[in-house]
């Protein structure tokens, strides 16, 4: 008996941190914060197979689009750009409005242009990791991890106000752990930066926290009664 309540107080999950409408099958952005949303040629919009982009997972994935219409050059500037999706910079949903991570005004060239992104604040216990599932389309697609060249960038962006990390999801990177518990911030996105003539696309889905099979304290507690009785009935056996 007593190894039977260890064994199950050992694959009850834990209850941990959880994102709202990670996987959009609501098919809509509701709870997330949607920056580039119908603005100047960037949009995020909720995609599947009736519009011509299938769904990562289930019905409906987020879509988050970087256009590019207009040359830039060396000498553009924030100020200069015709679409002014840059000026100013964006404001990007953040924890406790500490503002934005540095990653937007500190990318290739100096600045965000015509992207977007989808935010959300989420409380993390340390340890906690972030998974999903994502896909590049257009230009970005053909980009390479830590090239930032003339090639657009897709990322995810964790910020707490003080501690910032960015994943360049160029690569095959599909999940994040948290090395500090509290609120953070959670952007995924993708951006122009000084390509003006290929479109650029994030496809995003099934974003969640991994489950832990652990013990709740209520069962871990049962469990160790449970042993402590069995050590109780041994004892006594042997008197």
């Amino acid at each position: 008996m007593s190894a039977a309540l260890l064994s199950a107080a050992a694959v009850i999950p834990a209850h941990g941190a959880a994102v709202v409408n990670g996987d959009f099958e609501g098919g809509s952005l509701n709870g997330w914060y949607a920056s580039g949303a119908n603005v100047n040629g960037s949009s995020t919009a909720i995609v599947n197979a009736g519009n011509g982009y299938p769904a990562l997972a289930g019905n409906n994935s987020a879509l988050i689009v970087a256009m590019s219409l207009w040359p830039l050059g060396p000498n553009v500037t924030c100020a200069s750009d015709p679409w002014n999706v840059a000026c100013p910079l964006p404001v990007p949903f953040s924890p406790s409005g500490a503002g934005a991570p540095t990653f937007f005004s500190q990318n290739v060239a100096g600045r965000f242009l015509r992207g977007g992104f989808i935010a959300q604040d989420v409380n993390v216990a340390a340890g906690d990791t972030l998974e999903w599932l994502s896909q590049r389309l257009g230009e970005v697609s053909s980009g390479t991890v830590g090239n930032p060249g003339n090639v657009d960038n897709a990322f995810f962006v964790a910020f707490n106000g003080s501690t910032e990390a960015v994943v360049d999801l160029r690569g095959n990177v599909s999940s994040y752990t948290f090395a500090q518990g509290g609120l953070w911030s959670i952007f995924f996105g993708v951006q122009q930066t000084e390509d003006p003539y290929v479109w650029s696309a994030l496809k995003v889905d099934a974003i969640a926290f991994r489950a832990s099979d652990v013990p709740e304290p209520g069962s871990l507690a049962l469990a160790l009664a449970a042993g402590g009785a069995l050590c109780w009935q041994r004892r006594r056996a042997k008197v």
